[in-house]
């Protein structure tokens, strides 16, 4: 990596966003922004030691974490969304690494076409309108779409660390900067707050880091070989949300070309240690109001995840979005929530 200069430091201090709350330092974004011109040197020096030496300093792994209540009982734990807050300090790092890494990535011409989550100029609505581009397109060919919706499992947060560097290795990330990701991913902590209270220090083993500006971009490089395990489906990916269509003639077509890639994208994640979420993962055959009666007098398509059958939907919420099984004008539910 290039050793951080002064002025990007400065800048970056400048550019912090006042609303963001401290970490357990306590050190606030307004107390680095009012003392930029004094901090800024000293900290793209502590910024150059950690690239130099590949050492990412243990204090800024510590994650605060908080658990915010989203909708029904209170007293089920998995009704809280965990927010995890790093070091201000740490996150401005993690910037200027950032610009770094994707400045890499799109040299190298690392990510796959098929990915839109994180990335400049891509949305949910240049992801969303590949797909629905492409499903019309069959349609006006006389076909009928097969769309299979994966849902992972926590995905971000069973992120396999030994498997995530040896991809970083794979994509040309090596030496001492393949040494200051390792750092930076091992050995991570969080410490939980609620009520004024605060819980023992426990050791984050695997995912990839919340909160953090590198989190999301080291997560699809995570899963960018995704897919290349297809044989007889299209991917479209946005993050962690990924969809796989194929068109035919007949539900049989459909069927076998689903099955073998459910199968194929089944032994990807348990290669890489994820998992598909049964009840969440749901399909959707897309055609014309024609197609579609004709469509129903075939043999109904069966689909299954370990004995588990997926269930057929006639429409359903895709970032953002509600699709039906007729294209018809999608809804917009308001902007996808980022993690």
């Amino acid at each position: 990596m290039i050793y951080t200069i002064l002025q990007e430091t400065f800048d970056a201090l400048n550019q912090l966003n006042s609303r963001k709350s401290p970490g357990l330092d306590g050190i606030s974004v307004k107390l680095l922004k009012d003392t930029s011109d004094v901090i800024a040197q000293p900290l793209a020096n502590i910024f150059n030691l950690s690239l130099q030496t590949a050492i990412f300093p243990d204090e800024w792994k510590i994650a605060k974490v908080s658990p915010v209540f989203k909708e029904g009982n209170k007293t089920d734990c998995g009704n809280y969304r965990p927010i995890s807050v790093i070091s201000v300090v740490a996150k401005l790092f993690e910037g200027l690494v950032y610009n770094q890494l994707r400045t890499f990535i799109a040299d190298n011409s690392i990510l796959v076409e098929q990915q839109s989550g994180f990335r400049s100029q891509h949305s949910t609505e240049t992801a969303l309108s590949g797909s629905t581009n492409e499903w019309l397109y069959n349609m006006d060919s006389g076909l009928i779409n097969g769309v299979l919706f994966l849902d992972l499992k926590k995905a971000f947060d069973t992120v396999d660390h030994e498997i995530l560097l040896k991809k970083l290795h794979l994509y040309g990330i090596k030496g001492t900067t393949y040494a200051w990701f390792e750092s930076y991913i091992q050995n991570r902590k969080s410490i939980c707050l609620m009520n004024g209270k605060k819980s023992h220090a426990r050791e984050i083993r695997c995912g990839v880091p919340q909160g953090s500006n590198l989190g999301p971009i080291l997560f699809l490089l995570y899963i960018n070989d995704l897919p290349k395990c297809l044989e007889t489906t299209k991917a479209n990916l946005f993050a962690d949300d990924t969809n796989l269509s194929c068109a035919g003639l007949d539900a049989n077509e459909i069927e076998t070309k689903l099955k073998r890639d459910l199968e194929n994208v089944h032994s990807w994640l348990r290669c890489n240690k994820l998992t598909l979420n049964d009840s969440k993962t749901e399909f959707m055959i897309i055609g014309s109001r024609h197609h579609l009666t004709k469509f129903e007098d075939n043999p109904e398509i069966s689909l299954a995840i370990r004995d588990n059958n997926i269930k057929r939907v006639t429409n359903k919420k895709s970032l953002g979005f509600i699709i039906d099984d007729q294209l018809k004008e999608p809804q917009w539910l308001g902007s996808k929530a980022k993690w």
